[in-house]
């Protein structure tokens, strides 16, 4: 099984919300969010403690981060859906393709 790493595609769903339980977003319905692991289309902190992760792990994060001149802290409950290698395209353009309804990619792969 694949594991969320440098070079994959990674595929999840989670709930966001700030230091006073407020919900900022809620991601756990309709399409997976998708993501060039380690291309910096996320933020830092999440996407370090997402690595090693397995499709259905479930976690439970928290961490603060510098916004301007004040720390917010974040908490998240993810779920990886998909782990994927990704293409040379993908690695070159930093980000995902279009999968155009294809979920046949290749023999290593966690297709969602």
């Amino acid at each position: 099984m694949l594991t969320v790493k440098k070079e994959h595609i990674i595929s999840l769903r989670y709930t966001m919300k700030d230091d006073q339980g407020v919900l900022l977003e809620d991601r756990m319905s309709g399409r997976p969010v998708e993501f060039l692991y380690g291309s910096g289309e996320i933020l830092p902190e999440l996407e370090a403690n997402l690595s090693g992760m397995a499709p259905g792990d479930v976690a439970n994060l928290s961490f603060s981060t510098e916004l301007g001149s004040s720390s917010v802290s974040y908490f998240f409950e993810v779920v990886v859906e998909g782990v994927r290698k990704a293409t040379d395209n993908e690695i070159a353009n930093g980000k995902p393709e279009e999968m155009n309804g294809n979920t046949s990619c290749g023999p290593e792969c966690d297709c969602w």
